[in-house]
């Protein structure tokens, strides 16, 4: 069994460590990192609803899955308290029975999290489509909120009548229960990848904008591969004999899985995307003329500029088709000038 060296003298020694049979080191840096992505994004997303004087119903989503995660998170930071990552012969057996609630509180909050991040995409996808096609996010959405509770359920029932007992393999039912959780999230993150494609391709600009789009949107593709990770040491986990030493890697995977699901919502306001998007004039390519409140008021400059022309000509000449774009400005500021008549 690995010890860590002495401390010299008069120094204090570390917080923390990471030997052989203490992984506390590695739980503390990771979660400690994901903390910092989670409270940035929150930083991001609060500046953004601030500068554009808009609260849309992805906000209120994203707030709650930030609460999700500083909660998971929080729990995570008790666990290592407690001795989580540690081999369990250094573990005290009066710390065992709140070591196991705690790891139990984390998983639960682990789904929740990764769940309240699919519903925020969801209804960010609204924003971007058109009111005829927006029923398809609404029902997207829904299956997801649907599902969420029969993930936390199902991961939730284990083989004891105290569940948060079972750690290993002594429950028979824990790693399918995984499996299951797992796959079900996977499938959800393809829909979510596959589903914007449709919106993007009715995108009035050029194919570069549309790729730039596509890419920024696509950045919930590393959660597939992460949440398979997760998965693969959780099946370490559950077979391992020493299962808070060897449960300590399927933390630290879970842990950057919640600050990338966190993260990834704040990819929409990335300036790649904003340009790719929007027009020089701020206009949203994808505007659907059903959805806007336009007061339409004919200005005396909007007369003076049809005299400009002569009526014969405006008579004689066939009439073209135009596209019309109904425009929505507010005026911020009281102190607007007017352009001098001629």
């Amino acid at each position: 069994m690995a010890t860590p060296s002495p401390v010299p003298p008069g120094m204090s020694p570390p917080l923390t460590v990471d030997t052989e049979t203490n992984h506390n080191g590695v739980i503390t840096v990771i979660a400690s990192f994901s903390l910092f992505l989670v409270l940035g994004s929150l930083g991001i997303r609060v500046h953004s609803a601030y500068s554009r004087k808009v609260r849309q119903l992805d906000d209120l989503t994203f707030a709650a899955t930030v609460i999700l995660s500083l909660a998971q998170i929080s729990v995570v930071f008790v666990q290592i308290q407690l001795g989580w990552g540690k081999s369990k012969l250094l573990i005290a057996d009066e710390y065992w029975n709140s070591i196991e609630k705690a790891a139990y509180s984390a998983d639960i909050l682990y789904i929740a999290v990764l769940s309240s991040s699919k519903a925020s995409t969801a209804l960010f996808y609204r924003t971007i489509t058109q009111r005829s096609s927006q029923w398809m996010s609404y029902a997207l959405l829904t299956v997801t909120l649907l599902c969420a509770p029969v993930t936390i359920v199902l991961l939730s029932l284990r083989c004891d009548r105290h569940p948060w007992q079972d750690i290993n393999k002594q429950c028979s039912v824990l790693f399918p229960h995984w499996q299951a959780v797992t796959a079900l999230d996977i499938i959800f993150e393809s829909i979510l990848l596959l589903y914007p494609i449709r919106a993007i391709v009715q995108l009035q600009t050029t194919l570069s904008n549309k790729v730039i789009v596509i890419l920024v949107l696509s950045c919930r593709l590393f959660l597939i591969p992460i949440s398979a990770i997760h998965l693969h040491y959780m099946s370490q986990q559950v077979n391992s004999p020493d299962p808070t030493l060897e449960g300590s890697f399927a933390t630290v995977v879970a842990e950057i899985h919640v600050a990338l699901s966190v993260l990834v919502l704040t990819a929409p306001l990335m300036k790649p995307f904003i340009a790719a998007y929007v027009d020089e004039n701020g206009l949203a390519y994808t505007d659907d003329a059903s959805n806007s409140r336009t007061n339409h008021k004919v200005t005396p400059h909007s007369d003076r500029s049809n005299e400009t022309y002569p009526r014969s000509r405006m008579s004689n000449s066939p009439a073209k088709p135009r596209i019309l774009k109904s425009i929505e400005i507010s005026v911020d500021r009281d102190d607007v000038e007017l352009l001098e008549r001629r």
